[in-house]
């Protein structure tokens, strides 16, 4: 009975906004703000949710923060004493010194019912702020209502790691290889290839390249490595071995196997894209006014190769013969890589914070990303991307690796790293 009626002389406090006595409006608690709750994932449990607030700015009386899942059949009733008397499964003890960004449950948690999180149920979010007497308490507004879907979403891969975002591809077993650009354009060149698991382990695959840009596999499971400043395309064997495979390149960036004898390289520098078949042997393939710093390249079933400008709006299509046309024209400007999948060309609108989607027919949607610069997990219209400049396909087609710039410098677009890896979980 104490306990009870401590709080509801907190609730009372609480409702009526103060007190005449100032003794008592100084142990007023504050509750975070602006809570948001998003769907990131597609396991049907607890761990698809993810979840921020905004901390109070007073946080001397504050002792702990509990987070709570609620039905939202029963958040209008769900009150302070509620929630205070809740056993600690049914609850999400946060540290205040915590940050409150990206809170994420495990895959067990419980709601406030002590029921297991399913999909499609709404939930509302509650975050309690507990006093540092243990009895004084107040209860956030709920969050928005969330359902768990099965859905296309976009979530975070690894921790950042010191790297700047240069070219990506996939191994047969489904391991993500990035080469190291530099921590800038125009900088000091990265000299390495990082080999990322499935499940975020971040690793250094091969050393010695001179600003490690696009690349891909040949199908003896070797990577050929492009070298921007070192003018080059490098082999790697899968035991991280590097050789020089061909040379006298023009800042060369995006790389393509046609899947027989041949790859395609950009040159950003002079605008053409180079032929090199399996010795080595350079050839100018196509060159044009169309081309303004290729970047992104890949190869249809046909032998067409599509390139994404990264000084330009426009996709370029280039025949078999070596033509160039206008294929697409995109919003903005500044194009990172394309990737071939199924009926779509996806395009990386670097300069966007998007991903794109053409159509064959040359038509342009918008697939990923809500044009904010940002790492916010969620579904493909809430989620935000920074700088992204490739992306990768998993060997089974249903997750999309991408490179995202986790620094935030307003100043300057150039600095690309350090980076994290970020997945599209496609439904």
């Amino acid at each position: 009975m104490k306990l009870h009626a401590q709080l509801l002389f907190v609730a009372i406090i609480i409702s009526c906004g103060g007190s005449d006595d100032p003794g008592l409006d100084e142990v007023q608690l504050s509750a975070p703000t602006s809570l948001n709750a998003r769907d990131v994932a597609n396991q049907g449990d607890a761990s698809d949710l993810e979840l921020s607030y905004q901390k109070p700015d007073e946080l001397s009386l504050i002792q702990e923060f509990r987070v709570f899942l609620v039905k939202s059949t029963g958040a209008n009733s769900f009150d302070s004493l509620d929630a205070f008397q809740l056993s600690s499964d049914r609850y999400l003890h946060v540290d205040v010194n915590a940050d409150g960004d990206q809170l994420s449950f495990k895959q067990n948690h419980l709601d406030t019912d002590g029921d297991p999180i399913q999909e499609n149920i709404d939930y509302n979010f509650f975050v309690l702020s507990v006093g540092t007497e243990g009895s004084e308490v107040i209860l956030s507004a709920p969050s928005n209502t969330i359902k768990l879907e099965q859905k296309s979403a976009v979530r975070t891969l690894t921790d950042s790691f010191n790297a700047g975002s240069g070219g990506m591809d996939v191994d047969a077993d489904g391991n993500i290889y990035m080469g190291d650009f530099g921590a800038a354009l125009g900088g000091s060149p990265g000299r390495r290839v990082y080999k990322i698991t499935p499940e975020g382990q971040v690793s250094t695959f091969a050393n010695g390249l001179l600003g490690a840009s696009g690349n891909d596999f040949d199908n003896e499971g070797n990577l050929y490595q492009s070298s921007i400043q070192g003018g080059t395309l490098s082999k790697i064997t899968p035991d991280g071995e590097v050789s020089t495979f061909a040379s006298g390149f023009q800042g060369p960036v995006g790389v393509a196997f046609d899947g027989t004898s041949n790859f395609y390289v950009c040159n950003c520098s002079n605008n053409t894209i180079s032929k090199v078949d399996m010795n080595g042997n350079v050839s100018l393939f196509s060159s044009s006014a169309l081309l303004a710093c290729p970047n992104g390249i890949d190869i249809d079933q046909s032998g067409n190769l599509y390139i994404a400008n990264f000084n330009s709006s426009r996709i370029v299509k280039i025949t078999p013969a070596g033509t160039a046309s206008t294929f697409a024209v995109m919003s903005g400007n500044n194009m990172g890589h394309l990737l071939i999948g199924g009926n779509f060309i996806y395009v990386v609108a670097r300069g966007l914070n998007s991903i794109y989607r053409v159509s064959f027919q040359g038509q342009v949607s918008l697939f990923a990303g809500n044009g904010t610069r940002g790492l916010a997990n969620g579904s493909l219209d809430q989620a935000t991307f920074s700088l992204p400049n490739d992306m990768a396909f998993s060997p089974d087609g249903k997750k999309i690796y991408i490179n995202d710039v986790a620094s935030f410098d307003a100043a300057s677009t150039g600095i690309i790293s350090p980076v994290v890896i970020r997945v599209i979980d496609i439904i």
